[in-house]
């Protein structure tokens, strides 16, 4: 008998085509999620990309810190400051604007990524620090706030910076201003900066702005003005960079 050819499409056909379909569903998911995150990351408006991006497990609140305003603005535009210090070059497509402790263990660790990723994407990112200590918890951490004003008012606050996060178990005043002279400060001028509180206000209006801007603890960033809370990892903020870069 001779075998007669039946036109169809046989299990193996069907397989692939259904998997061919469900694959080009997902790309297509994937990268209506990417345009989305990309718009967030461009405009600071929440477009459900960043909105997930909150690392609570890495995040130190203190009671005395839990009071900020229930109508707090969470992407406020005035968290960048004109007087603060910051890094890298003025025009970079992702603004950063961090509030963090030099006392809180989390702003530790991520002190050492934001210098590697400053340090990789100068036209990228541009990152500021501002002050949010929680003395309550970490004693020593609002005259470590001062010293690195006292810094930056010479220039210095990134060297100042470095070593009060490597050095965050002793920041007594003594302490401070020998990370002072390790970091090239004016020895005299630093001790008369710190001794008066010369930057006292400014530490105190950090974190009242922080209040505004709904901080509650620390780290806290802000994404091109989209507030996220706890220390961001290394391979997010290269996702964040990846993204931006695209274009």
């Amino acid at each position: 008998m001779i075998a007669r050819y039946r036109p169809g499409i046989s299990r193996t056909h069907l397989a692939l085509l259904l998997g061919g379909g469900v694959l080009v569903m997902v790309l297509a998911v994937f990268g209506a999620q990417v345009w989305r995150y990309y718009g967030v990351i461009r405009s600071g408006g929440d477009v459900g990309g960043l909105a997930d991006l909150q690392f609570n497990d890495r995040f130190t609140v203190g009671t005395a810190t839990t009071t900020a305003p229930k109508d707090a603005d969470v992407q406020l535009a005035s968290a960048f400051s004109a007087d603060d210090p910051t890094i890298g070059n003025e025009g970079a497509p992702v603004t950063v604007t961090e509030f963090a402790d030099f006392g809180c263990p989390f702003s530790r660790d991520e002190s050492f990524i934001i210098r590697e990723i400053a340090a990789k994407y100068p036209d990228v990112v541009r990152i500021q620090f501002r002050d949010f200590p929680i003395e309550e918890l970490h004693p020593g951490a609002t005259r470590a706030a001062e010293a690195g004003a006292c810094a930056n008012a010479q220039g210095k606050f990134w060297a100042m910076h470095d070593k009060l996060f490597q050095n965050q178990a002793n920041l007594k005043p003594e302490d401070l201003k020998r990370y002072a002279v390790e970091s090239g400060l004016d020895a005299k001028v630093f001790a008369s900066c710190l001794d008066r509180g010369t930057f006292k206000t400014k530490v105190e209006n950090d974190i009242a702005v922080g209040f505004k801007a709904g901080v509650s603890g620390t780290p806290t960033f802000f994404v091109n003005g989209f507030k996220i809370d706890g220390a961001i990892p290394a391979d997010a903020w290269e996702k964040i960079v990846a993204l931006v870069k695209q274009k």
